[in-house]
């Protein structure tokens, strides 16, 4: 809640409790508009109340402790590591008081404990999890008085709403943004250079070293920054002569940074803290989740992944921007045909529907779209995902994992119980999981799932290798979309190609390039020089039409599956891909890179 309304609440209590009579109230809102101070404090100044009882009324109201800061014993030096991550001047403008330093968190003292949206704004500045607590204005105030050097003569009104501390963090963020990077980088490489030999021996030394400032906002900028740059994954990959971090952008690995092998101790051990693991070298795999706003302005986690390697281990985060906009059916780049297809399969009262294609290839994005089409009073939809990537507003949506103990067979069992329209499982990886999902289908519900197979007739062969009644499978599938994400041309520097040789091409292919001015990338700043930017999806469509069921049923090859759907107007992910190029939205050699074509003179 805001700070408004959080005053109001305790105010509220007061009154209820009768620790304050109501006309009273009306008396210090009074005497609040003509003072510089918190309507809390006006109450104190006019003895309305006593410090302990508003003190346990704002306990019981923030749902967390109070602290009186100015009983505290600070030494200067923890105000002036502090001040590395929250810096003075927020400390002032926002009225509050960082009053201890754990190894990943700060605990910090404030008017309004329960205002997400500066707690949010101190974890993007200091790049550590903020565990907020209470205080009074008069005790936070007396304390920045103390330890910071700053005179207070009253609390301006304006500092009960937190907009200017807002615009306080956006230009230190933007400042520390537009600093070269080796500052942060070089002044971590020294820290670490000073202690590499007591960090290897001495545990104790290392989380010395993780709780330094310059450490931390080292991780912090190089996390910001890739991710600014649209990183989907950053890699830390100690090898044997160099820290090598390279991030995926756009679905192409590239190396971002390089330290000495010693950095990389330090700042897998800060990773690991950040993702509430012991910074212990670990000796199995580990999965994790960092889930606090390192990203000032975007609702990103990250999901933790850790990997023991020969030289170190290898840590690789994805970045799951929760507060990017979710894509409808329309803005997901199919083709007039293809959406017809998708939108009929989808609007089906059963049936199922099944995304395919490598990892990072957007059928997560899809189904979210689908789902998002559907969604409405009337459907009862829930989803198994592992794990949820997005909150849909209306859907049930179920966790899944070792984490939960909750399978997504399990979790199907449990859904036909709950009367439901529409089922969305993350991912058919297994028999079981297979064979309910089919009989659900075939029982009045629309089933939507995933398969990693290459394309859309291969995913019939998968499910037949299952052991699943082929006629099951004939009867039960509507719709097998492949899919597969490739790079958009950069906008301001793409290029018109040379001509191609038609030698590699089928006569479909070739049909789908006559007369198309193709483009290759180029180089400039805004894409990296890499030519591209942003990505796009192309799509293969295959319908079960009667035909089709009729080859299902007696196990006919992927080959037959294939000719006969694209016979009844399937487009292969190639000229899915090349009829893009056509458009001159990607290059040809993209659409080669991440398709596989007939026979030329096919």
């Amino acid at each position: 809640m805001n700070h408004a309304e959080f005053e109001q609440a305790v105010t509220d209590r007061l009154v209820h409790y009768g620790y304050i009579q109501a006309p009273l109230v009306e008396r210090a809102r009074a005497f609040h508009q003509t003072r510089p101070m918190s309507f809390l404090r006006a109450l104190l100044e006019l003895k309305l109340t006593s410090a302990d009882i508003l003190g346990a009324v704002v306990e019981e109201v923030a749902g967390t402790g109070i602290v009186d800061p100015s009983l505290m014993t600070v030494y200067p030096e923890y105000i002036e590591t502090v001040s590395k991550l929250i810096p003075k001047e927020l400390v002032q403008e926002a009225l509050l008081f960082p009053v201890q330093s754990e190894l990943n968190a700060i605990r910090v003292a404030m008017l309004n404990p329960t205002d997400r949206r500066l707690i949010s704004a101190l974890e993007a500045v200091s790049g550590c999890r903020i565990h907020a607590v209470a205080g009074l204005e008069q005790t936070i105030a007396a304390a920045i008085s103390q330890h910071y050097g700053v005179t207070f003569n009253g609390l301006p009104r304006a500092a009960s709403d937190i907009d200017e501390a807002l615009k306080l963090v956006d230009s230190i963020v933007k400042a520390r943004l537009e600093a070269p990077m080796n500052v942060y980088s070089d002044a971590a490489v020294a820290l670490v250079n000073r202690n590499r030999d007591k960090i290897r021996a001495d545990a104790g030394a290392l989380e010395a070293i993780v709780r330094d400032p310059e450490l931390i906002r080292f991780v912090h900028q190089l996390l910001l920054r890739l991710v600014l740059a649209g990183a989907s994954d950053v890699h830390f990959e100690p090898l044997e002569t160099v820290f090598r971090i390279r991030s995926r952008i756009d679905g192409a690995m590239r190396t971002a940074f390089t330290f000495p092998t010693p950095v990389a101790l330090a700042v897998v051990a800060r990773v690991k803290v950040m993702a509430g693991v012991a910074m212990k070298p670990a000796t199995e795999p580990l999965d994790a989740r960092i889930s606090y706003d390192l990203v000032w302005g975007k609702d990103v986690d990250f999901r933790f992944s850790s990997l023991p390697s020969l030289f170190g281990e290898k840590i690789v985060l994805r970045a799951l921007d929760r507060s990017r906009k979710r894509q409808g059916l329309n803005e997901l780049g199919f083709d007039t045909d293809t959406l017809e297809r998708v939108r009929d399969a989808a609007e089906r009262p059963n049936g199922l529907l099944l995304v395919t294609g490598p990892t990072g290839s957007g059928k997560t994005s899809t189904l979210y779209a689908l789902v998002e089409h559907l969604n409405n009073d009337d459907v009862n939809i829930v989803s198994a995902e592992d794990p949820v990537e997005s909150k849909i507003a209306g859907v049930t949506q179920v966790h899944c994992g070792e984490e939960t103990g909750i399978s997504f067979a399990s979790a199907l069992r449990s859904f036909l119980r709950q009367d439901p329209d529409v089922i969305l499982v993350g991912e058919i990886r297994d028999q079981e999981t297979a064979d309910i999902a089919l009989k659900a289908s075939l029982t009045g519900h629309l089933v939507m799932s995933t398969l990693h197979t290459n394309d859309a007739p291969s995913t019939i062969l998968r499910l037949l290798n299952m052991d699943l009644d082929p006629y099951m499978v004939g009867s039960a599938v509507r719709l097998v979309l492949a899919q597969r994400l490739v790079r958009r041309l950069c906008a301001k520097c793409k290029r018109p190609a040379a001509p191609r040789s038609s030698a590699s091409f089928s006569p479909r292919e070739i049909a789908i390039l006559k007369g198309a001015t193709l483009f290759e990338p180029g180089e400039c700043e805004d894409c990296g020089r890499s030519g591209y930017r942003g990505r796009r999806g192309i799509y293969e469509a295959l319908v079960v039409t009667d035909e089709l069921e009729d080859l299902i049923a007696r196990k006919a090859s992927v080959v037959e599956l294939r000719d006969l759907a694209m016979q009844q107007g399937m487009k292969s992910l190639r000229e899915s891909g090349l009829g893009v190029a056509a458009l001159g939205d990607t290059s040809v050699d993209e659409v080669l890179a991440n398709t596989v074509g007939e026979a030329p003179g096919a």
